[in-house]
């Protein structure tokens, strides 16, 4: 009867793919199972399949949810930020914690080892230009003094270790109970001090919060 309701309904697709989602954020892609799915569900198991034919496809289907949330709060970011590129890139920062925080299962199933290699390849190009576009904008930067001149893929792993090391502390209760205003302040802060750097300068930093 559950599984006739919610086809009925119209909404077995949506519902499969939120169990899913909360499937892979409890236990990985190794551990995961329709049987599960369909029990998250509270449908049968052979409902499954009136929306997608195997596992594979239901991952699929995850994957690209979460990647697309997970794009369209940077863009938003970006759409945001002022033009100066490094203030771009720590806004897309602080979105990624924000995401994090937010959406917490999204955040983990993004993170979860080899799932970016199961989204679409037109979606996967689209995202390879996105990261390209960036890595110019910040070769710009440098070009224009406005960011020191260190390789920008040591760059991008500083960023990226520190962003989403801070989001997943927050996400896994390292760093106490953290609401999403608290988040946001977190990250402001940690791109703050990545934009300014540790070497002593004669001017002391602004309080980003200002």
């Amino acid at each position: 009867m559950p599984a006739k309701r919610s086809y009925h309904h119209g909404n077995l697709r949506e519902a499969l793919v939120a169990a899913a989602l909360k499937e892979l954020a409890a236990e990985g892609l190794e551990k995961f199972s329709l049987r599960n799915v369909a029990r998250r569900a509270k449908v049968s198991a052979p409902a499954v399949y009136r929306h997608f034919t195997d596992k594979d496809d239901l991952i699929v289907a995850v994957a690209l949810e979460c990647a697309e949330r997970m794009n369209a709060a940077m863009a938003a970011a970006i759409a945001a930020a002022p033009a100066d590129p490094l203030e771009g890139f720590r806004e897309v920062g602080i979105a990624i914690v924000s995401f994090a925080v937010a959406h917490p299962e999204h955040y983990r199933v993004i993170s979860l080892p080899d799932l970016a290699a199961r989204t679409p390849v037109a979606h996967r190009e689209q995202e390879r230009a996105w990261y390209e576009a960036q890595k110019l904008a910040l070769a710009e930067a440098q070009r224009r003094g406005l960011i020191s001149d260190v390789p920008l893929d040591d760059l991008l792993l500083t960023a990226d270790s520190a962003i989403n090391g801070l989001a997943r502390s927050i996400i896994d209760g390292k760093l106490g109970a953290v609401d999403e205003a608290r988040a946001k302040d977190l990250a402001i802060r940690v791109t703050h001090v990545l934009g300014y750097g540790f070497t002593p300068r004669a001017t002391p930093p602004r309080d980003p919060r200002a």
